[in-house]
């Protein structure tokens, strides 16, 4: 933050100001103190005195995204609590280079409605206003945005033509590689580490292969997708107790595996413009802007690689056709009366309320799609009118001396009432609602009213109730407990220790080693949660999920880690 100016009796001298900094790079490391410096002159000048600074280094001026000290700027302002009368800007490019010129004008109009105008430095008209200034300023806009626009061409056509010649356009290494520097004349000189840039704008990166160690195991990471069937998280867990890391240090998971799987430099050719993100918009490019240029040797066979491509496109989940998910809906609302998150949640003929909402852009939209007019639970009241708040609370209270306890459960039963979620987006949850209504709860209550309702309900049809928390159970206890289930049992599961009346539940067990898939480790039952879902399958007679045939041609290369 800048110092203020003092006078003797205290006062700040000038109309105090703040100043707004941006620079689009981190290269450009004078311009914020060239920034600064106009804005002292143009203070001194005018009278003003910069009493707060807003700082964004580094950030694209293309959009909003990204500028916090801007985003903070304009809170400020339009909080009120802002402590300045004018905000200095260098110019309107450092304002912003927004695409749409409106962008830029609504945030300077929003801190001029807000009483605190912007006044551009370095600009050769009036920050005052008038219509000349207008036009002027308007241009100005165009001209910052137009300048964004011909960059990134030319960054692009300059990026594509390099790629062209095998030079690597930005980035780290993949597993296995290195980033070597060469000259101008295509001498080598060093070779970069994770995180390093070159230095000179005339010396190009190319590839060049990694320790044959890495070499070997990238190869060992195709035969066993392919040849071994191994899944995605088994090789990422092979790699991880074989002590292997990233480039970047992190451990391995599924996604930088299928990342390496699908990485043409392993069969030795570089990719490079698949998409582009000229002005933030990251798009699809065409084929004719991609290059592909062979540039090392390859670490695997172009066979092996296609047929690790084939594995990986193929997809075994349910895609639900539209025709699909709209007679699901119509046969749950004929059957059910009506329509309902949770009702679609559970019903099993239908994807999962998350997909039907993403599918039409939300659930009430898919209900107007099948010509229900929206959330078939009623949110008016019987003259057609939303509901009140008082309203609301008038059924809460009818629910309550119907049933004799309220509940969520008891709301989303009740079929003339709002839902439960509706009352949580109007209160904010339900027991503020309920507080409202006049009942005398809380979360602890709520939850033992809830469990002697389930043990009447289940005394009444015979059912055994819930067992009581065990306590006092030691550690070796819990594993002893789990280890006799194993041996009895062959297998071991949540359902199976919720069970076994010696034992804590599964929930306690997981709060206190951390989770259940350490335990069957530790047991020896399963290492892995994929394997606990292939057993469970198979007990259940249920098939495994397929994959597409890869026929064996030859025995795969062993690669040893030591």
């Amino acid at each position: 933050m800048s110092k203020e100016i003092v006078l003797r009796d205290g006062d700040v001298a000038g109309v105090p100001a703040a100043q707004y900094i941006r620079m689009s790079t981190e290269h450009q490391r004078y311009s914020p103190d060239n920034q600064r410096a106009a804005i002292a002159v143009y203070a001194l000048e005018r009278g003003f005195s910069v009493v707060e600074t807003y700082q964004d280094s580094g950030k694209s001026g293309l959009s909003l995204s990204g500028r916090t000290e801007l985003k903070r700027l304009l809170a400020d302002v339009l909080s009120g609590s802002a402590k300045y009368q004018a905000i200095l800007v260098l110019d309107v490019s450092r304002w912003g280079r927004f695409q749409d010129t409106d962008q830029a004008a609504h945030y300077e109009y929003l801190c001029r409605s807000a009483g605190i105008p912007v006044h551009y430095c370095a600009e050769p008209f009036d920050s005052e206003g008038g219509t000349v200034a207008s036009i002027v300023k308007h241009m100005k806009r165009v001209m910052a945005a137009e300048y964004s626009r011909e960059l990134s061409g030319r960054i692009s056509r300059a990026q594509r033509h390099l790629a062209g010649f095998g030079f690597k356009q930005g980035g780290g290494q993949p597993y296995g590689l290195r980033r070597q520097v060469v000259d101008e004349n295509g001498e080598p000189r060093f070779i970069l580490g994770w995180g390093e840039h070159k230095a000179l704008s005339t010396d190009r990166v190319i590839f060049v292969h990694g320790p044959e160690r890495e070499t070997g195991i990238v190869a060992a990471v195709f035969e066993k997708f392919v040849r071994k069937r191994m899944l995605l998280g088994e090789i990422a867990k092979w790699l991880n107790e074989a002590g292997e890391k990233q480039p970047n240090g992190n451990p391995w998971r599924t996604q930088p595996v299928r990342t390496m799987l699908r990485n043409q430099l392993y069969i030795g050719y570089y990719v490079f413009g698949t998409t582009k993100s000229n002005m933030g918009r990251k798009t699809r490019a065409p084929g004719s802007n991609v290059s592909r240029v062979r540039v090392i040797e390859p670490i695997v066979s172009e066979k092996l690689f296609a047929a690790a491509q084939r594995r990986l496109a193929y997809d075994p989940r349910r895609k639900w056709s539209d025709d699909e998910i709209r007679t699901g809906l119509l046969k749950l609302l004929d059957r059910e009366g009506r329509l309902s998150y949770d009702l679609i949640e559970v019903c099993p003929y239908l994807p999962r309320a998350s997909t039907v909402a993403y599918r039409y852009g939300s659930l009430t939209k898919a209900f107007e799609a099948i010509g229900i007019g929206g959330s078939s639970r009623c949110k008016r009241n019987a003259v057609g009118q939303p509901y009140s708040d008082e309203e609301l609370l008038a059924e809460l209270r009818r629910i309550y001396e119907e049933r004799g306890y309220i509940s969520r459960h008891a709301i989303d039963m009740d079929e003339s009432s709002p839902s439960g979620r509706f009352y949580i987006r109007r209160f904010g949850g339900l027991l503020p609602a309920f507080q409202l209504a006049g009942f005398d709860v809380d979360a602890s209550s709520q939850r033992n009213a809830a469990r002697i309702r389930r043990h009447a309900v289940a005394g009444a049809n015979g059912l055994p109730k819930q067992r009581p928390p065990v306590r006092g159970v030691s550690d070796a206890d819990i594993m002893s407990g789990l280890k006799r289930l194993l041996d009895e049992h062959g297998y071991l599961s949540t359902q199976l220790v919720d069970n076994e009346p010696s034992l804590p539940s599964v929930g306690a067990i997981s709060r206190r080693f951390g989770g259940m898939q350490g335990l069957y480790k530790k047991l020896g039952y399963a290492e892995s949660f994929s394997e606990i879902i292939r057993a469970a399958r198979v007990r259940r007679g249920l098939p495994l999920l397929a994959v597409p045939r890869v026929t064996k041609r030859k025995r795969p290369r062993k690669v040893q880690i030591v």
